[in-house]
């Protein structure tokens, strides 16, 4: 899967704010997925068809000029924040039962920071009784904001998941 991922920020109002677009073309999908909005809140989203890979490809390339040309950059590494989201385990390692969750965990931690402009989880690791994920992200607090809600949505208990920097 292709991804375009910018952002751009602004002043609003004597307020500093982060804005992101991003599209995404998986080949054989028949669509290129644009979504933006503003960092922290959920985005609008539309679907282009195309007639085939080619053509997605060179859509998503015209839109990567566009953001261009827009002020929309990708960040680069240095500037994004990282967020630590630790599951606490009942043991050493992750039961059966605590991999199910572990794996739901992650992909509602992608859902909730993904749809809001606010990264991606980077990397799993256990260590110390409990699974970390580490994001990525433009801003560490709304990021963190977003952790309770994944986790409620993953079917896991709160109190297992905690956030540092």
């Amino acid at each position: 899967m292709s991804i375009v991922r910018t952002y751009r920020r602004s002043e609003d109002a004597g307020q500093s704010r982060l804005d992101y677009r991003e599209a995404w073309f998986a080949p054989g999908s028949g669509e290129v997925v644009v979504h933006h909005g503003r960092v922290g809140s959920t985005g609008t989203t539309s679907a282009e068809k195309v007639a085939d890979d080619e053509a997605g490809e060179e859509l998503l390339a015209g839109f990567a000029a566009q953001c261009a040309e827009d002020g929309f950059a990708e960040l680069p590494a240095e500037e994004l924040d990282r967020l630590q989201v630790a599951y606490r385990l009942k043991g050493a390692e992750p039961t059966a039962v605590e991999r199910g969750l572990v794996v739901k965990l992650r992909g509602e931690l992608t859902n909730q920071l993904a749809w809001r402009g606010l990264g991606e989880v980077v990397a799993e690791r256990v260590e110390s009784g409990q699974v970390v994920f580490e994001v990525a992200t433009p801003h560490r607090r709304k990021a963190a904001d977003e952790v309770p809600a994944a986790a409620r949505l993953a079917g896991v208990q709160a109190s297992r998941v905690t956030t540092s920097a």
